[in-house]
């Protein structure tokens, strides 16, 4: 019996890693991510996610079978992590390549701090944020609604 679930398991996977690899292509096109918002709802289904609840649904009865759930605890959290950074990284990146050359002080400033986000990512994220900041604060938002109307 556990040499069955074993390989149900392993097969699963399988389909669902192959599946992923060839749907990133439609994750990662830009009309994909543009009309991210409009596929949450309703909700339609891709290969690519059915393949990835596969995955995650072998995963997670792997993980439970053999008893490693602290495992699985460290991993979720350390992914959680990881794409926080990543997401911050790349919101830094795509605000530095939207700058023209003469938004920056000098002259190859523009390109240093690529090579550095590039070379040195945990660091150079930190720092470009307060560059970025000091330079160009964010707006502020304004509530709006809460003020009363009349003279």
């Amino acid at each position: 019996m556990e040499n069955l679930a074993g390989f149900i398991v392993f097969a699963a996977f399988v389909v669902a890693f192959f599946g992923s690899i060839f749907g990133l292509a439609q994750v990662l096109s830009p009309d994909r991510i543009r009309r991210v918002g409009q596929n949450i709802w309703p909700l339609r289904l891709t290969l690519w996610q059915m393949m990835s609840g596969v995955a995650v649904a072998a995963f997670l009865i792997l993980a439970f079978e053999k008893g490693y759930e602290t495992a699985l605890v460290l991993v979720v959290v350390s992914l959680f992590v990881l794409a926080w950074f990543v997401r911050a990284w790349s919101h830094e990146f795509v605000f530095l390549m939207g700058l023209r050359d003469i938004d920056l002080p000098a002259r190859h400033d523009k390109l240093i701090w690529a090579f550095l986000l590039l070379i040195f990512p945990p660091i150079t994220t930190w720092l470009f944020r307060s560059f970025r900041l000091a330079h160009w604060p964010e707006p502020v938002a304004r509530d709006s609604g809460s003020a009363p109307i009349g003279n």
